[in-house]
């Protein structure tokens, strides 16, 4: 899929296009500020059949989390072939309220609304929002097994090089694209985010970043 003509407002970027790899995971790094939620809300309105999961979420009904979860379901052409209910771990919340469940409970549940849509193109801010480490590794292990073309904002860098195949690198009013080998090396992490980063490797292979 090429993106094409992407202006942002407040000069955040002008893009004539930009490749985002079909049925493959790109990740949006940047600084804060630089742009990357209002890039992604841009998206979600001029990619056609797209799910979006913006960075805040509220549910201003009063839904159980199974209501929620159905029209998430109503809204797929399709049934969705990963059990995403049971991966987030979700069966025991389906009779709760949504407003009135903790935050990363909450957090799972918006993520699960949006990939039982079952669409093309899953668009993902900040989907870690809230999510202690055992829902962190659920999610890393569930969006590979979506047949999706996903671009996802994460912050850890760490996370984001396991599940990256593509990388959108965002600042200073431009994106740097490629893949996580090319993109994410120690100096162009620096300059990025104006801070030292350091990229080591591990004896079996194993790609670290630390600060």
């Amino acid at each position: 899929m090429l993106i094409k003509n992407i202006t942002l407002p407040r000069d955040l970027l002008t893009l004539s296009e930009a490749p985002l790899p079909d049925q493959q995971i790109t990740v949006l790094l940047g600084p804060n500020g630089s742009g990357k939620s209002t890039l992604l809300a841009q998206l979600a309105t001029q990619i056609p059949d797209c799910a979006y999961l913006p960075q805040h979420n509220q549910s201003y009904d009063a839904l159980t989390v199974g209501d929620l979860l159905a029209i998430g379901q109503q809204r797929a052409v399709t049934p969705i072939a990963v059990d995403v209910v049971a991966e987030l771990e979700l069966t025991p919340l389906l009779a709760q309220d949504v407003s009135q469940l903790s935050g990363g409970q909450q957090q799972r549940v918006w993520l699960a609304f949006v990939l039982l849509q079952n669409a093309p193109v899953i668009l993902l801010d900040e989907p870690l929002n809230a999510l202690d480490l055992r829902y962190q590794k659920r999610v890393l292990d569930l969006l590979p097994q979506l047949s999706a073309t996903i671009l996802v904002v994460v912050h850890d860098l760490n996370y984001a090089y396991q599940i990256a195949e593509w990388v959108w690198l965002f600042t200073a009013g431009e994106i740097t694209i490629g893949q996580p080998a090319t993109i994410m090396t120690a100096s162009t992490l620096t300059a990025a985010f104006a801070t030292p980063v350091v990229v080591d490797q591990t004896v079996s292979g194993e790609v670290i970043f630390r600060i």
